[in-house]
């Protein structure tokens, strides 16, 4: 192609569809960690599983996602991505979602608290897409369309708000995996919107400053590390709730036995004085 001609918008079905299974499997383990940030009246937040949903939903449902998805789209030339501003979008992208999760999982739950989480995760989600938008190296500048980046901002805000809802008040096991598919949907809608909303054009070859990924492997390389990432911390989380359960039944034995050693009203016989 030529400076000037403008990128027609084409995908391979394939990877969007590798895309959206990858954001299925970061909103569930992200929804399974959020149902047990809140600890009792006096445990407070349990940052490991905030820690945990972040990672989940915003450096695998998100940020791996992204870059999936990014390379599902048909370019006539190789496109690479600078690493220091895809390590920054990664960042971005965790960080905001721990602060959503921490913000909304501090107290008892209130829809207020949930659309001020949403606003700062969709905010996060936004920006985790144009910082990797900027991070793309290759022949060609990316024009957007006002219009279409507001839409998207909105999808971005609207999809938080909706996660953090199902992941504070989803807690059967059957639900779960219907609500993680609503939430693929929803921020794979606001990637794919917000890629319609930027015109690439292509310019003259030109350098590359700084270190750069990419590939034709890449989409496929993201995908498994991410699969993997996800596994180990699916096993961790049951782990985790094995040990807690253990810890909690010998509490409650522990309980029962000094009880019965006081001799206290509950276990003396009935009609006994």
């Amino acid at each position: 192609m030529n400076p000037g001609d403008i990128v027609p918008l084409a995908f391979q079905e394939g990877v969007v569809v590798l895309s959206f299974v990858v954001a299925v499997l970061g909103a569930y383990v992200a929804l399974l960690a959020a149902t047990r940030i809140r600890g009792g009246r006096h445990e407070g937040v349990h940052m490991g599983y905030v820690a945990v949903a972040a990672f989940a939903m915003g450096g695998v449902g998100i940020w791996s996602m992204h870059f999936i998805g990014m390379q599902s789209q048909r370019m006539p030339f190789i496109v690479g991505y600078q690493v220091g501003w895809t390590v920054l979008s990664l960042v971005v992208a965790v960080v905001l979602s721990g602060a959503a999760f921490w913000y909304v999982g501090r107290c008892a739950f209130t829809l207020g608290r949930c659309v001020a989480g949403g606003v700062l995760a969709g905010v996060g989600v936004a920006a985790m897409h144009y910082l990797g938008m900027a991070a793309m190296r290759m022949p060609a500048e990316v024009v957007y369309q006002p219009g279409m980046v507001v839409t998207s901002i909105v999808i971005a805000i609207a999809a938080a708000t909706a996660a953090l809802w199902l992941a504070f008040n989803i807690q059967s096991e059957w639900q779960r995996p219907v609500a993680a598919v609503v939430m693929a949907v929803a921020v794979c809608g606001m990637h794919y919107t917000a890629v319609a909303g930027g015109v690439v054009v292509c310019t003259s070859p030109r350098a590359n400053a700084g270190w750069t990924i990419g590939g034709m492997l890449l989409p496929y390389v993201v995908f498994l590390l991410s699969a993997l990432a996800l596994l180990a911390i699916r096993w961790q989380l049951h782990r985790t709730s094995a040990l807690y359960r253990a810890h909690l039944a010998a509490r409650v034995d522990a309980l029962i036995d000094s009880t019965d050693s006081s001799g206290s009203p509950l276990a003396r016989p009935p009609g006994s004085t």
